[in-house]
Parts: structure tokens; C-alpha cells; sequence
């Protein structure tokens, strides 16, 4: 018995008998029969997805309208459909697969997956899709970074900063990313006791860059722990070798000390030893107290001393100047004259009789009224 079956234009047809391929339909009008299952297959759905496609394609007719992917262990397909990406096909899809050369304008890009590594001058758009995020890891190194990409635990490549792509499933593949910028390590309440037998609390920075990525990664667990350890144990050395004054006006030397034991360690370990420096050196409360009574006692014997030696600076003009006046009675005069116009400034007002004579007479004692071989008159 037979029934009527039409076939659209965008359509493909398969009468199918217990699984097998008995008619393939183009469009058009058919009789096909009762006992027959029907398969259609629109051109508009770009891939055929049929559970009996193996046996589709033994069928040339069908095999010759279709673009057959069948990928390799380590291949994988990129499809693009009238310039854009369809799919992102690998291995594991675990058959062939089929796509209408109809249904546009079908480009299949295979890929050897087996390098790991994938470029292509449109990965951005590739990793964004869906098979894109399936079928490939991505990596993004930063800015100041560097990546060390490990392929079966063993390092391949060393990656600049950019963005990276990997296929999954062919070997096991790692990237890890070591910060190259200039970072600072920071020892903060360091409490050391110095030959003298005094506890400090001490502070010191340390500015450090990763010069090789690689040996940094695998030289130790923890790097960063390791070069803070030894920082530590340089900086306890310097400062219990040296008493508290030591301690006090060596800072710079002490900072060349550290850095001179920490880093070839630091190198040993792909790190770069920048600047280090004694940030703070605190005292305990009642050192603090008594060096503070020491700085003040030392500073009021050097004011006393400037002082006195001020004094004695004014002790000897005046010693000159008194030479000077008893050499010269012109200037014996002035300093007459001076000493009544600092006597008159005090008085609110004054009547002049006599002339200034008989003035400087009166002020003055005998010993300033008196010129030079003159003897004063008494009043």
C-alpha cells in the first residue's frame, strides 16, 4: 500500500526501512510505502542531524549534496556559514558530521590541534561562541605579567602579556602567570636585641622585581615567604652586631648589610633586590624617656655654651670700645652726647638754662663730664 508524500523545495527526503536507506526524496511529489518511516530534512537547519546519518552517506546521492566533517583525533573543524562562524567541531563529537552545501555559502577550516596552540586573525570572535568556549581554553596574560605555559609538566613557551588560546583535550595543558611589576616587602614590628642588650622594634622595606619568571615558579613553594625570610634573618644579624648607638647613626649601613646577605638568595630565586632601608627604629617606653633626658642635656650645654661664648664676644667690643674712647676725645664726646639723648628720651619735658655745657655738667658723673686733661667742676 502506498501513500502520497510531497517534498518541499528547501526539503530532503529519506524513506528509511528498519534503519536503512530504501529512497532518497529530492522535492517533488512521491508515492512511497506504507510500511516505509519518513525522514525530512529541512535545508534552512544548515547541519543534517539524523540518528541513521552513517547510513545517509553511504548513499552517494546524498553523500554528493552534503559537506562531510570527519575529524582525526587531534583535527578540529571551524564552520563558517555566508562569513560568519557556525561551529567549533573537535573529536569528541564522536562521528561524522554533515552540513548542506545548499543551505549557503559553507566554508570548513580543519585545524591540526596536536601544537595546542591556536591562532587565527579572528580568535576573538571564535573564542566567544559557544564551540569557541567548548573546545579551547583561554588564557589572558596581563599587562607587567608573564606566563609560563607547561605542556605534559614540562615548560613549552614563555607568553608575553596578550590573550591566548589552547585546544582541550589533546594533552594536559597549564599556564601560570608570574607578576613581573616592582613590588614592596614590608617587615614591620621586628623586635631584635641589639649587643648592648637593648630590644628594638624595627621596621625595613625592601623594593623587589621577578627577573626570571621561570626559576621564580620553580626554584621554590613560596618565594615570596623565602626572600621575606631572609630579609628577617639579615636584618637580626646587622642589628645584634651593633650596639644601640650603632643602631641609631648606622641606619645606611645597616640597609647595605641586609641587601648584601639577602640577595643572592633573591637571585638563586629569579628575584632582583632593589632598594632596602630602615624605615623606623622604635625604643622601648622607658629607653625612650631616658634618651630623651640625654638629647635635652645635650642641647642645654650647647646653648650654654653659645651663651657664654656670646658674652664674652660683648665683653671684648666693649673692652675695644673703651680703648677707643680713651684714645680719641672726639669719640669721647659722641658717646657723651649719646648717653644725654638716651637720659632726655626718658624725661617728658625739660627746661634748658645754662646752655648744653652746663647740662652735660649736671647729668653726667665726673668721670663722663670730663674731657680729656680736664678736670670737672663741682657743682
Amino acid at each position: 500500500m502506498f501513500h502520497r508524500v510531497r517534498i518541499g523545495r528547501q526539503e530532503r527526503g529519506f524513506a528509511l526501512l528498519q534503519g536503512d536507506l530504501v529512497r532518497y526524496l529530492r522535492p517533488g511529489v512521491h508515492w512511497v510505502r506504507s510500511c516505509y518511516t519518513l525522514e525530512r530534512a529541512s535545508l534552512h537547519t544548515p547541519r543534517l542531524d539524523s540518528p541513521h546519518l552513517r547510513t545517509l552517506l553511504r548513499d552517494p546521492q546524498v553523500r554528493s549534496e552534503l559537506e562531510v566533517i570527519d575529524l582525526a583525533q587531534d583535527e578540529r573543524a571551524l564552520v563558517w556559514l555566508d562569513g560568519r562562524l557556525h561551529a567549533v567541531w573537535g573529536s569528541s563529537h564522536g562521528g561524522p558530521i554533515a552540513y548542506w552545501k545548499d543551505s549557503g555559502a559553507l566554508v570548513v577550516e580543519r585545524v591540526d590541534a596536536s601544537e595546542l596552540a591556536f591562532t587565527h586573525p579572528r580568535l576573538s570572535a571564535i573564542l566567544d561562541s559557544e564551540g569557541g568556549r567548548r573546545e579551547l581554553e583561554q588564557v589572558t596574560v596581563p599587562a607587567g605579567h608573564r606566563g609560563l605555559h607547561y605542556v605534559d609538566h614540562a615548560l613549552r613557551a614563555e607568553l608575553a602579556p596578550g590573550r591566548y588560546a589552547f585546544w582541550r583535550g589533546v594533552r594536559h595543558s597549564a599556564v601560570c602567570t608570574v607578576d613581573q611589576r616592582t613590588c614592596t616587602v614590608d617587615l614591620t614590628g621586628q623586635e631584635v636585641l641589639t649587643a648592648d642588650k637593648v630590644t628594638l622594634r624595627v621596621n625595613l622595606s625592601a623594593t623587589t622585581r621577578v627577573a626570571e619568571p621561570r626559576c621564580y615558579h620553580e626554584a621554590a613553594q613560596d618565594t615570596s615567604a623565602v626572600i621575606y625570610r631572609q630579609l628577617q634573618l639579615g636584618l637580626r644579624r646587622a642589628v645584634g652586631a651593633r650596639t644601640l648607638d650603632d643602631v641609631l647613626q648606622s641606619k645606611e649601613a645597616i640597609a647595605v648589610e641586609v641587601h648584601e646577605a639577602a640577595a643572592p638568595q633573591a637571585e638563586a630565586l629569579g628575584v632582583r633586590l632593589h632598594d632596602v632601608g630602615l624605615r623606623d627604629v622604635i625604643l622601648p617606653g622607658e629607653m625612650r624617656a631616658l634618651l630623651n633626658r640625654v638629647i635635652e642635656a645635650e642641647v642645654r650645654a650647647r646653648a650654654g655654651v653659645i651663651e657664654r661664648r656670646e658674652e664674652t664676644q660683648a665683653t671684648r667690643s666693649l673692652l675695644n670700645t673703651a680703648r677707643l674712647v680713651e684714645q680719641s676725645p672726639t669719640l669721647m664726646r659722641l658717646k657723651e652726647l649719646e648717653a644725654v639723648e638716651r637720659m632726655v628720651a626718658s624725661v617728658g619735658s625739660m627746661h634748658l638754662i645754662g646752655g648744653v655745657e652746663e647740662l652735660m655738667t649736671q647729668l653726667l658723673p665726673p668721670a663722663l663730664g670730663t674731657t680729656s686733661g680736664e678736670v670737672a667742676p663741682r657743682p
